[in-house]
């Protein structure tokens, strides 16, 4: 997967860099980018947290260390700096587009580059070369020494086509950052409506906002500054009332999470004597009371002052010794790479439904009719492939699809050798390694499921409403993806299983729709969504 190679080159710049420079950001920032956030590496790794942590992984030998630099490409070490970006949407109610820009002390080559991640597409433009790989974009600016990476449309334009920053947020990129994150917001290209969708006491806030910039710098201590500008005196005034407001309604929490944290410490059953299994609670607790006094002070006291248009802060935490910093750094810093990765990745399997979903209704649009379960034998009836093979050329797979013999069953000898060129909108990122055969996206049918073996459905046959009714799914056990075998509906028995991921299923529907839902989803409300025209009321879903 992608970000097995890409997502360790971005998160080298927490953990080998010791240069950073200001980097030609301004030729690539647009000036319709909302928020921009910087990393220094040269601050990080000067402070005494990254010293410690730079000792401790040189202790991993040098071999770990020439493993690191051989699989991933670019060369970890010669990552300087990153800046992420994101673009204000030109239509309303769209996403933001992103984009990040690895800057490297060391020019790499593109075919070398392309090359460490094959999973990738390569895509020719007159603006050069890019690689789409699972909805995001690579291509190499600067002649070799920086890598773009994000939204396709947005990274291939990066440099020609779009504006260049200015004004305010010119003037930070071209400023040489001194903190070790710091990242600015641009409001004043937000649509003024926006403030209509936000809550009352956050209209002081965003009243008159025309930009906010934020510093992170790691030392012994952490040192946090925030400065926001306003368009007139009165409203920053305001939003210093409102964040005060905000800062009695934290403190409220936190006295009533403190009270949880006493519970740990100081409460033990009657006539029950001191056990060290204890003491692992005992000691979350304490550490739970010192960050509660620490907070309880800040919210007490904010720091923060208005100065004519300026609202500013200035915020340093208590000193930590670098020797305690590493080891919790590093057990935030796995969890969060592995949760990035597989949040990746279960929006890699939404993105695979949500293709197949598409193809049914292409189908559907073309032989008035979604497929049924399989390609059967005209005469027999006898099932032979599996609907996933009728759907190839609504999945820009048509040449494979010409390659099979619909007439023979999908363990003919010729259709077998097909499998193994199962496409990749059928493999599921987390269950499914390179060159399985075997897929988890399968179907429900027969019993008032909308599918059936042989007989094609159409969508005035869901009664029940196409937002209301379950297509597809993410099986537990999975199988060949050529087979026409799938999972028979009766809702008097008990359903095969799913698959969970991080205790949720996904789901797609028949309008489109992806969802995640919780695992533990009542079995009588999942019969429910499967069945395509019981006419029962859904219950409310997670």
């Amino acid at each position: 997967m992608i970000l097995r190679r890409f997502i360790p080159a971005v998160f080298a710049v927490l953990f080998y860099s010791c240069i950073a420079t200001a980097g030609p950001e301004v030729a690539f920032v647009p000036d319709n980018s909302i928020m921009v956030v910087r990393v220094n590496a040269k601050k990080l790794w000067g402070s005494d947290y990254g010293k410690a942590m730079l000792d401790l992984m040189k202790k991993a030998g040098p071999k770990a260390m020439e493993e690191m630099k051989a699989r991933f490409v670019p060369d970890p070490t010669t990552v300087e700096s990153a800046t992420f970006f994101y673009i204000m949407p030109a239509q309303p109610g769209r996403e933001p587009d992103f984009a990040v820009l690895v800057h490297l002390g060391k020019a790499v080559g593109e075919k070398e580059f392309f090359k460490s991640i094959p999973e990738g597409e390569v895509v020719k433009s007159g603006n050069g070369n890019m690689l789409v790989v699972n909805g995001l974009a690579f291509r190499l600016l600067s002649e070799g020494k920086v890598i773009a990476g994000g939204a396709p449309e947005l990274v291939m334009k990066l440099g020609t086509n779009l504006p260049a920053a200015k004004g305010d947020l010119e003037t930070y990129l071209k400023t040489e950052p001194v903190e070790t994150v710091s990242l600015m917001v641009n409001y004043t290209i937000a649509p003024k409506e926006i403030g209509q969708f936000a809550p009352p006491p956050f209209l002081p806030l965003i009243s008159g906002l025309k930009n906010l910039q934020a510093g992170f710098t790691m030392e012994k201590s952490m040192n946090v500054k925030l400065q926001v500008m306003y368009e007139n005196e009165t409203q920053a005034k305001g939003s210093l009332d409102a964040i005060r407001i905000f800062a009695n309604m934290g403190l409220a929490q936190v006295q009533q999470q403190r009270k949880e944290f006493e519970k740990m410490v100081f409460s033990k059953k009657e006539g029950s004597l001191p056990s060290w299994m204890d003491f692992p609670e005992f000691m979350a607790g304490v550490m739970g009371l010192g960050f509660s006094n620490e907070v309880e002070s800040l919210l007490k006291n904010p720091p923060i002052k208005v100065d004519g248009l300026r609202l500013t802060m200035n915020y340093t935490t208590p000193e930590i010794s670098s020797n305690m910093a590493v080891p919790v750094l590093v057990g935030m810093l796995l969890p969060a790479v592995s949760k990035a990765r597989e949040a990746a990745q279960r929006a890699s399997s939404t993105n695979n439904l949500k293709m197949i979903g598409l193809a049914m209704h292409n189908y559907d649009a073309t032989y008035n009719g979604f497929p049924p379960v399989a390609i059967s034998d005209k005469k027999t009836g006898k099932p032979l492939l599996s609907w996933r093979v009728a759907l190839l050329p609504y999945l820009d797979e048509d040449n494979l699809y010409r390659q099979f013999k619909l007439d023979e069953p999908w363990d003919s000898d010729h259709n077998m050798k097909l499998a193994a060129k199962m496409p990749k909108v059928y493999s599921h990122p987390i269950k499914n390694k390179s060159g399985d055969t075997k897929t988890h996206y399968r179907v429900f049918f027969g019993n008032g499921a909308f599918f059936d073996m042989n007989k094609p459905k159409k969508l005035r046959d869901i009664t029940d409403g196409t937002s209301n009714t379950v297509l597809t799914v993410e099986a537990e056990e999975p199988v060949f993806w050529t087979k026409p075998e799938e999972l028979p509906f009766d809702p008097k028995k008990d359903l095969p299983k799913l698959l969970t991921i991080n205790g949720r299923i996904t789901l797609g529907f028949g309008d489109g729709s992806v969802r995640s839902i919780s695992a533990n989803i009542k079995p009588e409300t999942l019969k429910l969504l499967i069945q395509s025209n019981d006419g029962n009321p859904i219950p409310p879903l997670d």
